[in-house]
């Protein structure tokens, strides 16, 4: 288990170089929630229902802001390739580039999300589920996030084939989230329940990461090959024409 520690260490020491890029994710996480009741108005009986939902959309929004770029650097100084060929295998590595992304992106949000629901005038009563709700359903939008790279990686306009792929994905975890928070069962509800089994599925799935940053690694490399390959292929066939004639 050195190495997976090892690996989240790493990230960690790379997020904290990169520390600008969180507070732009907090800050984006803070302007989405503000805008609300700006657009909307300052009316309670209107503001107050939607409390909850606004603050689950802003932190999805957050949490899957820079997951385009998650392996992209590793893919870039060929780290992937080494932990291919490591006792870590491309499965613990994809767990934990998730833990290491949301100890640095979901665990602020969660922080932060006690300020924003004082801000949106949510009772305090309904803080605890919401918080744990929020817990789980960060943690699964992270796993989401990491399939949704890693099958993305590689690709041509991999960032808009991600969000195709992660945001009809995510409407699950959202309902369930959102249910779950609203809830007068107390913490433990039915909603809770279903948002936990999807966040097991997201984590039993985690280990298709491997295979998915395999194949995008190796489609990224024939795509290059292909551009490298196109121009001098080309003029080939040119010269192949001009013979002939």
């Amino acid at each position: 288990m050195k190495p997976f520690f090892a690996q989240i260490e790493r990230d960690l020491l790379i997020a904290w170089q990169n520390r600008q890029d969180l507070g732009v994710m907090l800050v984006f996480f803070v302007i989405i929630i503000a805008l609300f009741p700006l657009a909307i108005g300052a009316n309670a009986s209107v503001l107050d229902p939607l409390g909850v939902p606004v603050i689950w959309i802003a932190a999805l929004l957050a949490i899957l802001a820079g997951f385009d770029r998650l392996f992209s650097q590793d893919v870039r100084d060929g780290w992937l390739d080494q932990i291919a060929l490591s006792q870590l295998g491309l499965g613990w590595y994809g767990l934990a580039k998730a833990i290491s992304h949301w100890l640095t992106a979901g665990l602020p949000l969660l922080i932060m999300t006690p300020l924003m629901a004082m801000m949106l005038n949510i009772p305090l009563q309904q803080w605890p589920p919401l918080l744990i709700a929020l817990l789980i359903g960060s943690m699964g939008l992270t796993l989401l996030g990491v399939i949704g790279a890693a099958l993305a990686e590689g690709a041509r306009r991999g960032t808009a084939l991600m969000a195709l792929l992660i945001l009809p994905l995510a409407v699950p975890l959202l309902i369930f989230g959102t249910l779950a928070s609203q809830s007068d069962r107390g913490i433990i509800s039915p909603h809770l329940m279903l948002l936990g089994a999807v966040f097991a599925l997201l984590l039993a799935l985690a280990p298709l990461v491997a295979g998915a940053l395999r194949l995008g690694r190796l489609g990224g490399r024939a795509l290059r090959l292909e551009q490298a390959r196109g121009p001098s292929a080309a003029a080939r066939a040119g010269q192949g024409a001009e013979r002939c004639g």
